[in-house]
C-alpha cells in the first residue's frame, strides 16, 4: 500500500536513480499540508534530510507525532530502503524557524 504522496515517491525514485548515475539532485516535496520533506545530497555520498512541520508542538522525534505522520514517514522510509538508502534512525528535532519545526539527519546511500 502507498503511504506517501505520489510526488514524494517519484522524487525519491528520481533521487535513487541519480545516486546510481552519480547525479543525485536535491528535492523538496509536500507530504501533507503541514509536513514537508527536503533532501540535499552531499559530496561524500550522503544526503542531508530534513522534515518540517507547521504544528503547535515540537516533540523530540517526528514519529512522536500523530499516527498519520508516522504512517507517512514509514512509507517514505520504505521507499528510500527500496533504493538501498538508509533512512534517518529517529528524525530528531533540531530547531524551529519561522514557526516550522525541523527534524533532520543524514541519509546514507548504497
Amino acid at each position: 500500500m502507498n503511504h506517501g504522496p505520489d510526488a514524494a515517491l517519484d522524487a525519491i525514485d528520481d533521487f535513487g536513480e541519480g545516486l546510481l548515475t552519480g547525479t543525485p539532485s536535491a528535492f523538496a516535496v509536500r507530504l501533507r499540508s503541514d509536513l514537508r520533506l527536503r533532501v540535499r545530497p552531499r559530496a561524500d555520498g550522503t544526503a542531508r534530510c530534513r522534515d518540517e512541520t507547521a504544528q503547535t508542538q515540537a516533540p523530540s522525534t517526528l514519529r512522536d507525532r500523530e499516527s498519520f505522520v508516522t504512517t507517512i514517514v514509514d512509507g517514505i522510509d520504505g521507499r528510500f530502503r527500496e533504493w538501498g538508502i538508509e533512512p534517518l534512525e529517529a528524525d530528531a528535532y533540531v530547531e524551529t524557524v519561522d514557526g516550522r519545526h525541523r527534524y533532520a539527519g543524514t541519509l546514507r546511500g548504497p
